[in-house]
């Protein structure tokens, strides 16, 4: 179900572009890197770090238990702006959501809550294209940077009467360095297309969900907004 979902949105971002590029006059390379850019991006979260067991129940050191649908891979979603400084450099901000999975919490008088893990990787990264050639429409760059991880393990649900966030709901955060590399593509006077792939060592101070190592590559295509700064 997953894929089908990321398949369809794909699909509908190119969609979207082809359309726009019709309505767009053509747009150099060197066009596309004097502008500042307003993005989105979708793709996929690929865990490389530690995974919550599935198969059983967890005991908390609260005396409570987890049990949980976290999987290897799920869905990303990324907003990004990118800051036009010369044609070989800019600056990247960008936020990011992931939704790892489902986390069901029994504590020792019976109460069940239900929840979610999500992590927000919050970053700013230098853009560094290493080739200038006003002929070729496809553009590489390379980025590194940095910033703050959070994670979050939710409650939406609970048969709790007297629910209090406690041990139930808990977060984490990490200051850490982010590497990556992608393409450009411009379609056509205001919008482009782009391709990224992360690195992220995200790793708590302390666990969530029973696990400090979540570090992570990310995939992802998304399309841009140009405009002259």
């Amino acid at each position: 179900m997953r894929r089908c979902l990321i398949g369809l949105l794909v699909l509908t971002i190119l969609q979207l572009s082809c359309v726009a590029s019709t309505f767009s006059g053509d747009v150099s390379s060197d066009q596309l890197k004097s502008r500042n850019q307003f993005g989105i991006r979708l793709g996929v979260w690929s865990n490389r770090g530690d995974s919550p067991d599935t198969s059983g129940l967890l005991i908390s050191e609260n005396e409570g238990t987890y049990r949980t649908n976290i999987k290897e891979s799920a869905f990303y979603f990324e907003g990004s702006y990118v800051h036009y400084f010369t044609s070989h450099l800019m600056a990247e901000f960008s936020l990011g959501s992931v939704n790892r999975g489902s986390v069901t919490l029994k504590d020792e008088n019976g109460a069940t809550d239900i929840g979610h893990l999500i992590l927000y990787p919050a970053l700013v990264q230098l853009r560094i294209y290493p080739m200038l050639l006003p002929e070729m429409r496809l553009q590489p760059y390379i980025t590194a940077g940095g910033g703050i991880y959070i994670g979050r393990q939710t409650v939406q649900f609970t048969n709790s009467s007297s629910y209090y966030s406690n041990w139930e709901e808990e977060s984490g955060t990490d200051f850490n360095y982010v590497l990556g590399a992608g393409m450009d593509y411009p379609l056509g006077g205001s919008i482009g297309l782009d391709f990224a792939v992360k690195y992220m060592p995200i790793e708590f101070s302390k666990s969530l969900v029973t696990v400090e190592d979540y570090q992570a590559v990310t995939f992802t295509f998304g399309v841009k907004y140009l405009y002259r700064p």
